[in-house]
């Protein structure tokens, strides 16, 4: 299925002048958050392994504010470092942070090779360590914030799905500690835990199985709501955690999972 970037409507919170990095921006929730705090007034960096998506994205998104593009690994130190140096010369620091770079495997433990374990593990727990270890000092100096993505595999067990649970469980925790840690320096942090939601994330994993329409009507009823969510839903969430309106919000984990986690 082809992912398009959506009319969004109804979002009037003011980003005017804040400096903005959500890593993972080329496509899905990302791209769709990036779009949002850009069409808000804020100065944007996506981030991304692939230049060409990167260029892509941005074609997508042409016109609905500032973003710009940074090609790197958030599981690297040095890149992640070139990273914070742009947002500091561009746009005099940075005021918020999105974790959200992430990727899938659907397998047992057993199924599972240290080479996927640790693949999973870099992108999903260290890039969210490494990124916020870089970005701590700049948002320490802005009293800015930090919206990790994690997962309602993170929250119950899924079935299928263990390197994953087991990184998105993860965030979860580093969310809490470190809002523990930087409360005393004005920094917030917290997470969103989307549930099925439509991105070509989604669609890649539910186009290798062998039955998919089967395969698509059993993860809709695992949503008491009987549908998948869409990336604006999860994106105007990021975007009111970032918000002043949540000023004292912090250490949280935000179910959005049509009812999922309820269970």
């Amino acid at each position: 299925m082809m992912f398009t970037i959506p009319a969004i409507m109804g979002y009037t919170s003011d980003f005017r002048g804040k400096s903005v990095i959500v890593t993972g921006g080329t496509s899905g929730i990302g791209l769709v958050t990036a779009q949002l705090f850009a069409s808000s007034g804020a100065n944007v960096i996506i981030t991304g392994k692939n230049r060409e998506k990167g260029q892509k994205a941005l074609a997508l998104i042409k016109g609905k504010g500032n973003i710009e593009f940074f090609k790197g690994n958030v599981a690297s130190s040095v890149d992640t470092e070139k990273l914070m140096s742009l947002a500091e010369k561009k746009h005099g620091g940075l005021d918020i942070l999105v974790n959200n770079a992430g990727v899938y495997l659907a397998k047992k433990i057993d199924e599972t090779s240290e080479e996927e374990w640790d693949w999973i593990m870099n992108t999903n727990l260290k890039g969210v360590y490494i990124v916020s270890k870089y970005a701590i000092p700049l948002l320490k100096k802005s009293k800015g914030c930090i919206v990790n993505v994690a997962s309602v595999s993170g929250l119950v067990g899924v079935r299928n799905e263990a390197a994953y649970s087991a990184s998105k469980g993860g965030v979860i925790q580093l969310t809490k500690a470190m809002a523990l840690d930087y409360a005393g320096d004005g920094i917030r942090v917290n997470a969103v835990c989307p549930g099925d939601i439509e991105t070509p994330m989604m669609w890649e994993a539910l186009n290798r199985v062998e039955d998919k329409n089967l395969a698509v009507e059993k993860d809709k009823a695992l949503h008491p709501l009987g549908r998948f969510g869409k990336p604006e839903e999860v994106a105007k969430l990021i975007l009111y955690l970032a918000s002043e309106d949540a000023a004292f919000i912090t250490g949280s984990a935000f179910s959005i999972d049509g009812g999922w986690s309820a269970y």
